[in-house]
């Protein structure tokens, strides 16, 4: 009989190194890895969810309008996916589609939310369409032979007019929406030199609002803001709120006071358990889940020492901890004069680190020491100009931070990004062709002449969370009022008090004559004689019992 051999309790050192080269990025590219497929619900050119969605002709791919018009009209009429001229007015088609409660783009017939794996078709009359999924159209047209729009009712060619823009199974269709293919990703570098130096594709509304307000207010951007000491409590009218456990908490910690009293000579006798103060981390974590709700960007208008400058959009929706961590710091000028000392070409530019002239020459982060990685599935080392945090390892986020120049995919996982260069990708440039000596060190100092916060969820962040608090904390006072009326209401007697202060009060009284000798010892009545043709004493029915 065949002995069976034990299953495997190792690795081998190829196996090893196979697992280490996937962990670490540097396995060289399948089909699948390489494969990034874009969402139906988002823009080919900007990456990001559509609000007006429009389509070209020739491949169905979905763009948002307003990121569209504006690659058109600074590349002469380029396709962003194919490279090739097209003609706006014929080749782009306005989708008509329709939103449920929740803002999520569905079917108008089923009434069901579109989603990556959902067949879904378009027919087009002249320059627009209707976007239905494929069920609805293959069940009301295609069996029923009934060519005729499901909304408008106008007819329609079956093979001219329709046209599939999602199919999960359909091969072609997926290549077609890899990421990696499009032109615009593929030749990022040439298309943002041939920009001009004002003109930005990856905007998003909330940022085009924040560039036009920078350049209105341009002239008073130098302006100086208050600044306050790092503290884990949040300010009510320059005084300090006292913010406890169960603030920001759902558990009410106490300071365990009663309890080491009971237990230790040492400490001062305290009976009542009082709820404790929070931490600075309890707090943070509050605020961090408010950021994450308020979904806002920030943006920081970073000054450099050549005249030029870089406008980022800080992600203080997805990373709430870093993104407030950098905001604060440019918000109290930390970085001004801090140089850039590391730069290695077609990869990164390090900086943030404080000058050594400095009165606060200390690397620490806001709050002072390190803070622990914080990733998002979202942010990706897939473009020049990502701003991602430096560290030493993993959970030693600092205020060091740097800049890509290129893809760096390997990184991903390691370094916690928190930001993206919205404007100033020239200038980024500029400082890639910088000389270094052997240790990446640039020959020409560059340092940050100043960091301004155009908009800043935090501070909006933290006015909410104050607000909530202090309505948590009157509530609480007005409901410890009321059961202490209540308590004392309850306390108060409901019998009259008795004339007398003796002990005993329904026992017999004692005589009036008492003489020295039996002081405090009641003289015992003598028992009255009964008649002889009494009646019977009727029965005492219950009642006050000062009778017994």
């Amino acid at each position: 009989m065949v002995k069976r051999q034990k299953e495997k309790q190792y690795q081998s050192a190829r196996e090893h190194r196979a697992n280490s080269q996937l962990r670490s990025g540097t396995a060289s590219n399948s089909s699948t890895s390489s494969t990034r497929k874009l969402p139906f619900n988002c823009c080919a050119l900007s990456l990001m969810p559509f609000s007006t969605p429009i389509a070209t002709r020739s491949n169905g791919i979905v763009f948002d309008k307003q990121s569209m018009e504006s690659f058109l009209k600074e590349h002469d009429n380029m396709d962003p996916v194919t490279g090739k001229k097209l003609n706006p007015r014929e080749d782009l088609i306005a989708l008509e589609m329709d939103q449920d409660d929740e803002g999520r783009w569905q079917c108008p017939i089923l009434t069901k939310p579109f989603a990556d794996h959902t067949k879904i078709v378009a027919i087009r009359h002249g320059t627009s369409a209707n976007v239905y999924s494929y069920e609805a159209y293959h069940e009301l047209n295609v069996k029923t032979k009934n060519w005729e729009d499901l909304i408008s009712g106008e007819k329609f060619n079956r093979k001219t007019d329709v046209w599939i823009l999602n199919d999960p199974d359909d091969i072609e269709i997926q290549k077609k929406r890899d990421i990696n293919t499009f032109y615009h990703i593929q030749h990022q570098r040439q298309l943002e030199a041939n920009k001009q130096q004002t003109s930005n594709i990856r905007h998003s509304v909330t940022a085009s609002r924040i560039l036009d307000k920078m350049k209105k207010n341009d002239s008073n951007n130098t302006k100086k803001r208050s600044s306050s000491e790092p503290s884990s409590d949040l300010q009510q009218e320059g005084k300090r709120l006292k913010i406890f456990s169960d603030d920001v908490t759902r558990a009410a910690l106490t300071s365990g006071k009663a309890s080491g009293s009971l237990t230790s000579t040492v400490m001062e006798i305290t009976p009542d358990n009082e709820t404790r103060e929070a931490t600075q981390e309890e707090v943070l974590k509050s605020m961090c889940v408010v950021l994450r709700r308020l979904k806002k960007k920030g943006y920081v208008r970073m000054e450099l020492s050549t005249g030029q400058y870089l406008v980022l959009e800080i992600h203080c929706d997805y990373v709430p901890r870093t993104a407030t961590n950098f905001i604060k710091l440019c918000q109290e000028k930390k970085y001004n004069g801090s140089s850039f000392h590391r730069l290695i070409k077609n990869f990164m530019i390090q900086g943030g680190k404080p000058p050594k002239n400095s009165s606060d020459s200390s690397d620490e982060c806001y709050w002072g020491g390190s803070f622990r990685d914080e990733f998002d599935d979202r942010l990706k080392h897939t473009a020049p100009g990502i701003l991602s945090m430096a560290n030493a390892g993993q959970h030693t986020n600092k205020r060091q931070f740097f800049f890509t120049f290129a893809p760096c995919e390997h990184l991903d996982k390691k370094h916690s990004i928190f930001g993206v260069v919205i404007k100033g990708l020239d200038a980024l440039k500029e400082l890639e062709k910088i000389p270094t000596d052997k240790k990446d060190r640039p020959m020409k100092e560059i340092t940050i002449a100043d960091t301004i916060v155009v908009d800043n969820p935090v501070e909006e962040a933290e006015e909410m969370e104050r607000k909530r608090i202090e309505a948590k904390q009157k509530a609480a006072g007005k409901a410890a009022a009321q059961q202490e009326s209540a308590s004392a209401g309850a306390a108060k007697p409901v019998a009259a008090k008795a004339k007398t202060t003796t002990i005993g009060r329904y026992l017999p009284k004692t005589a009036d004559t008492k003489n020295d000798d039996d002081i405090g010892i009641p003289v015992v009545p003598k028992a009255a004689a009964k008649p002889a043709n009494a009646e019977p004493k009727a029965k005492m029915k219950f009642g006050n019992f000062s009778g017994w």
